[in-house]
């Protein structure tokens, strides 16, 4: 057997293993950063959500008392006409166009209460949630419940805590950014050279690493495939010790003696 193919692919799987190494230090940064920011763009919408209605409630009433006092105002200037009214054609006829405002005037009023009673209804909603707060029973709060400024604040924490997250992932970059880089451009070139030298090793490594593998190649270890702990039959420890390699009938990897990964490491170095 050509170990030296082997050896190529080994050195391969070395350079990903550095690669992941480092990438790991952002300890799953980026996916928090994300959960965090749709937390953050959820509670923005609900406090948008909630200033829109305020914001429609309070043109409503200054919409509702304006008409409200046009609507007495006609109805002064409509009585005084009466006072001067010359037969009772004339004043049934004001008085038609004041009991015409004096409905616009109660359909208003009601309109008013109507949004008074749905603040109040907002607010005793509001209310449960503080309580429910109070005892820690959060599963319980529903959106309409959560209190405004409790609202503001998880923003103001969420913000925080996204701002933090990603000045620690900037820092951890930038720190590894050359080095990541400087793999990168080693891992292309080692490619190529598998490409030339151990084409169908390549292919049965790409297709291993395309689907939720991490690592294509493994070490064994106590007679075993490291990636998935299934035991090595042990007609193939020879092969494998003399720097040959066994496919895992389990998990698919390739399995190869330790002392490959310590000679493609020294390599490196």
């Amino acid at each position: 057997m050509d170990h030296t193919k082997i050896n190529l692919i080994v050195r391969l799987q070395h350079i990903d293993n550095l690669i992941e190494s480092i990438m790991s230090l952002q300890k799953g940064l980026p996916e928090e950063i994300a959960a965090l920011e749709e937390d953050l763009a959820f509670t923005a919408r609900q406090i948008e959500a909630r200033k829109k209605i305020a914001e429609e409630h309070q043109k409503l009433r200054e919409r509702l008392n304006g008409a409200i006092h046009d609507c007495k105002e006609k109805i002064k200037s409509f009585k005084e006409k009466q006072t001067l009214a010359r037969n009772n054609k004339e004043y049934d006829a004001l008085s038609k166009q004041i009991e015409y405002e004096e409905k616009e005037i109660a359909s208003s009023e009601i309109q008013l209460q109507d949004i008074s009673h749905a603040e109040h209804h907002a607010q005793e909603l509001q209310k449960k949630g503080r309580d429910l707060i109070s005892e820690n029973r959060y599963d319980e709060i529903s959106e309409e419940m959560m209190p405004d400024d409790v609202l503001h604040q998880q923003l103001e924490d969420l913000s925080k805590q996204a701002n933090q997250k990603k000045e620690e992932l900037d820092s951890i970059v930038i720190e590894t950014v050359e080095e990541v880089t400087q793999l990168r451009k080693t891992l292309g070139t080692q490619r190529e050279v598998v490409a030339r030298e151990a084409k169908r090793l390549l292919d049965k490594y790409d297709h291993l690493k395309s689907g939720t593998l991490q690592n294509a190649v493994v070490k064994l270890d106590r007679h075993a495939c490291s990636g998935c702990n299934t035991r090595v039959p042990t007609n193939r420890h020879t092969l494998i010790v003399q720097g040959g390699f066994y496919v895992c009938e389990s998990c698919g990897r390739i399995v190869v003696h330790e002392r490959l990964f310590d000679e493609a490491a020294a390599e490196k170095a």
